[in-house]
């Protein structure tokens, strides 16, 4: 009985390990689209309406997924306190900042801290688009690895599952 309840624990922890292996590729995956959403709304709002940067950040964030929800919030506290540090340092700092983005979905935010509320709108809007279509890039290849070595953690967890099952027992 004891064996078995043993075997049994094996064996959901390492479904569990592979399990969490998965979500963590999904999550990288969401966090592109939600930061790929995030610089969608702002070059609208940008184009749009003209709202001053820190105000715009502000609303961006409470209308946005993590991680560009917390994105936009501390970007918009860089902004009133730019006699600390200018913006470019501070959103640099922030962007360097996002464990869910891979490094090369954060080398892709790094350009607009140098060019958003410095520019004319046409300057921004076109930065903000070199940003997406770098993000949606890495978004695809995110996608492709999470459906490649997915299955590969899945596979691997069940049959090392299995395996310490058997040895167990």
């Amino acid at each position: 009985m004891i064996r078995a309840l043993g075997a049994a624990m094996v064996s959901f922890g390492a479904l569990w390990a592979g399990w969490r292996a998965v979500e963590e590729l999904r999550g990288r995956v969401r966090a592109a689209e939600a930061v790929i959403d995030g610089l969608e709304l702002l070059e609208r709002e940008l184009w749009e309406r003209g709202t001053a940067l820190p105000e715009l950040l502000e609303d961006l964030s409470g209308r946005t997924r993590e991680p560009a929800s917390a994105l936009f919030s501390q970007c918009a506290r860089a902004c009133r306190e730019l006699d600390r540090a200018p913006f470019g340092d501070s959103w640099r700092r922030l962007t360097t900042e996002l464990p869910e983005l891979s490094p090369e979905g954060r080398a892709a935010l790094l350009p607009l801290g140098e060019v958003l509320g410095r520019y004319e709108a046409d300057g921004q809007r076109e930065a903000l688009k070199r940003a997406e279509e770098a993000l949606e890039r890495e978004r695809e290849r995110a996608e492709k690895e999470r459906d490649r070595m997915g299955r590969v953690y899945q596979t691997l967890s069940l049959a090392g599952g299995a395996f310490l099952v058997i040895l167990l027992l």
